[in-house]
């Protein structure tokens, strides 16, 4: 039996083990997916435990992201640059870790109808849930206004990127007007902080900025989010982050398996 799951401080309520459940399924594989809170304290102890049992791989949420690319002996390009794994793979060589973060939201901004490549992103957030996408988005050609409270933060991920990527990415604070000019002329919002920080007024103030048409895509997930409100009437292209997270999910599941689940169970799953 190939057994993995999702680590995070909270997934009591993670929909992870309902894709990758229904992933086995629809591969005749037979496997059994969990989800396991555990503290930062605990995380590498953990790991490592879940390894001697035999796990095939482990799928990493916030906010143990920075840990897990600690803890791998190997990366792949992705997690390389972006200094983030969301995808540990018990190897014989020992850990690899990967980041499918990237090419999850390429895909749902695919379903959104964005192209990414030539596309100007504002990014809010540059914790580990931005950072591969920022360097997915910035490989394929887009433009990154990469927005958050702590610019620093953002110097340390631009800083990461190969030098025609980092070209690709403006650094700008949060504070004041950041968002409203940071949305000016913009093709797409992704927000990669959580839900609720759209809830603080100082967070939400510059929303009004988006363009008409522009797309939305939050990387929380949820029903009616304070950002989906905040946009409600000013776009039609909006999601959640439940297409991004099936996205990775198969990426990461491919990645394990050898083999790509077909993704409309997967949705099935997720939205039921």
């Amino acid at each position: 039996m190939i057994r993995a799951a999702v680590l995070g401080s909270d997934v009591s309520k993670s929909r992870s083990p309902a894709i990758h459940n229904a992933a086995f399924r629809a591969l005749g594989v037979d496997g059994e997916y969990g989800a396991i809170s555990v503290a930062a304290a605990g995380f590498d102890a953990l790991v490592a435990d879940l390894q001697a049992q035999g796990y095939r791989y482990l799928n990493v949420t916030i906010p143990h992201k920075a840990a897990a690319f600690a803890l791998a002996r190997t990366h792949g390009p992705e997690a390389r640059v972006s200094g983030a794994v969301n995808t540990l793979l018990f190897r014989s060589g020992g850990i690899h870790g990967e980041n499918t973060d990237g090419a999850g939201l390429l895909a749902a901004l695919a379903d959104l109808g964005v192209a990414a490549s030539g596309s100007v992103v504002v990014m809010a957030g540059a914790g580990g849930a931005a950072a591969g996408a920022v360097e997915a988005l910035t490989r394929t050609g887009a433009e990154v206004r990469l927005l958050a409270r702590r610019p620093e933060i953002a110097d340390q991920l631009r800083a990461r990127l190969l030098p025609a990527q980092r070209d690709r990415v403006t650094v700008a604070p949060w504070a004041g007007d950041g968002l409203a000019r940071a949305l000016a002329g913009a093709t797409v919002l992704v927000s990669a902080v959580p839900a609720a920080a759209w809830a603080e007024p100082s967070t939400a103030a510059g929303i009004d900025a988006l363009p008409a048409g522009g797309a939305v895509l939050e990387m929380a997930y949820g029903n009616d989010t304070p950002l989906a409100s905040a946009v409600r009437g000013k776009t039609t292209r909006y999601a959640d982050g439940l297409g991004m997270l099936v996205h990775q999910a198969a990426h990461a599941i491919a990645l394990a398996l050898g083999k790509t689940p077909p993704l409309a169970p997967l949705f099935e799953a997720v939205r039921s």
